[in-house]
């Protein structure tokens, strides 16, 4: 008994310390929540704050995304049972929303509500760049940018030789069907290729040709591809530069990219607008030459890592996509194969152009469904400009929204068997990205911020699945199941191996005429 006495009072003054550090870790949690809550909350408007928590200071709840990924988002929904929560993200207290209304209502209260406002991680690693200038910049930037994205561009895009610019004594082609031909070509001719790996180093490539004007001989695609997704990663986080951690190896990555930009950075500076083609990059340059006098190499190399950003990571995210469901559903091949045989483009020798590739009324529908399925952008961030109410919660001045584009479509009423991939949903007799308004569907954001690249990007979804029908099949090398991470973009945990088997032409008309 004696001894089971002394036992206790050894082990009570460790007992009473841990109990204090809990206690006090308890307090300090709830103490940081009644200050950003009392000092957030607008005392003039009588609306409550969205349910949820300020996790710890500083850094708020910021660990639990990075950790847990967009399931922390989709947890949090869950647990409440509303359409938005409250919590502290990368340094701000956040409001998270989703919803087609909300997303409206957002998407349109630009200068209004709302202004565009990233992370300090997103601004530091990316720069004074299009994608994150606001106000007249933005509105003069975008003006510029969109010339690179008018019909008559993508009609050159597509083409096989409109688009040929000399580059000290070379000639590139600054096309989209070649580059994806060689590409598809080169996949059907190993036993197996690693789909995410290779949409990457494909995009990229047409990316920095087309949108930046590179010499395709000159880019080190697979470095450069592989350094992008250590750089994208570290744009949501909290911005300490600390070893181990994304943000510092997205540093790193930067620096990986700047410097192997700078070949082509320079070359590209000596080239006159004569010499040069008119992409996406020549058109800032000119910008920049008008409104400073100059162009600066660092603010083009900047805007080369925004375009290229922009270009290929999300359209590689999506071709992945496409990718999988394909191989699941060999069917989906066998339906495309059947519309371009009615529109006479099954075989190669009949060349796409722009307008062809819209006639294609299933093929939209299974690149639709592809981004559907997952959606490459997640959402965005604005700063809330003035104190508004949504759905009867209040929406402080000063703090951050992040409005969801996957779960406004994951958690959307409008779609049937939603897990499902199934193109006839878009049919005109169902159309159920309408159903509760035009941002059911919001892959493409909307208002005065919407992507100005969102045809460019389906074009080139539309031609890799064209040169698949015209020419292989797409066979699963992969256990199931298949698990997807959602950040920074959609793309499989461990790869996606695939077999692209070249398939005999009779064999690809024989498909085509027969009923799936």
């Amino acid at each position: 008994m004696s001894a089971i006495l002394q036992l206790t009072d050894y082990l009570r003054l460790p007992i009473v310390a841990i109990v204090c550090v809990c206690l006090t870790i308890k307090l300090v949690h709830i103490l940081w929540y009644h200050y950003v809550v009392s000092t957030g909350r607008d005392p003039n408007c009588k609306a409550p704050l969205p349910p949820g928590g300020m996790g710890w200071p500083i850094i708020g709840e910021s660990f639990y995304v990075l950790i847990q990924g967009s399931q922390f988002y989709s947890d949090s929904f869950r647990r409440f049972g509303t359409r938005m929560f409250k919590t502290h993200l990368f340094g701000s207290p956040t409001i998270r929303i989703y919803g087609a209304e909300n997303l409206h209502t957002i998407l349109h209260g630009e200068h209004n509500l709302v202004e565009s406002s990233w992370p300090k991680s997103t601004q530091t690693l990316l720069g004074n760049v299009l994608t994150l200038s606001s106000g007249d910049r933005h509105t003069i930037l975008r003006r510029h940018v969109s010339r690179a994205f008018t019909h008559d561009a993508l009609e050159g895009y597509v083409h096989l030789a409109l688009s040929v610019y000399k580059l000290h004594g070379s000639i590139v082609m600054c096309s989209l069907q070649p580059s994806i031909q060689d590409g598809v070509d080169s996949w059907s001719r190993e036993e197996s290729v690693l789909a995410f790996d290779v949409t990457r180093r494909l995009f990229f490539e047409i990316a920095s040709v087309v949108l930046c004007g590179f010499d395709r001989r000159e880019i080190e695609g697979e470095v450069m591809a592989t350094a992008f997704m250590d750089f994208t990663r570290g744009f949501f986080t909290l911005p300490f530069d600390l070893p181990g951690t994304p943000y510092r190896k997205a540093l790193t990555a930067r620096k990986t990219l700047l410097k192997n930009l700078d070949k082509v950075v320079n070359k590209k500076l000596k080239l006159s607008p004569e010499e040069d083609k008119r992409d996406a990059l020549r058109i800032l340059m000119e910008h920049d030459e008008d409104m400073e006098g100059h162009v600066s190499t660092e603010s083009l190399k900047a805007d080369m890592l925004d375009l290229l950003n922009a270009g290929f990571n999300t359209t590689s995210s999506a071709a992945t996509t496409l990718l999988y469901h394909i191989s699941k559903k060999p069917e989906l091949l066998k339906r495309i194969r059947r519309e371009l045989a009615e529109l006479r483009l099954l075989e190669r020798s009949n060349g796409l152009t722009f307008d062809r590739l819209t006639e294609c009324k299933y093929l939209t529908n299974v690149v639709k469904e592809g981004l559907r399925m997952g959606p490459p952008i997640g959402g965005g961030f604005r700063k809330v400009l003035k104190t508004f109410e949504l759905e009867g919660y209040q929406i402080p001045k000063g703090w951050t929204i992040i409005y969801s584009i996957r779960d406004t479509i994951e958690l959307s009423e409008g779609y049937s068997n939603k897990d499902q991939f199934n193109p006839d949903r878009f049919n005109p007799d169902r159309q159920e990205d309408q159903k509760g308004g035009r941002y059911n569907y919001p892959i493409f954001g909307g208002g005065s911020r919407s992507c100005m690249g969102k045809q460019f990007a389906q074009l080139i979804l539309k031609i890799l699945l064209v040169e698949l029908a015209r020419t292989c099949s797409v066979e699963p090398l992969y256990k199931e199941p298949v698990k997807f991470r959602a950040m920074p973009i959609p793309h499989p945990v461990e790869d996606l191996p695939l077999r692209f088997k070249k398939l005999d032409p009779s064999d690809i008309v024989k498909d085509a005429m027969s009923t799936v």
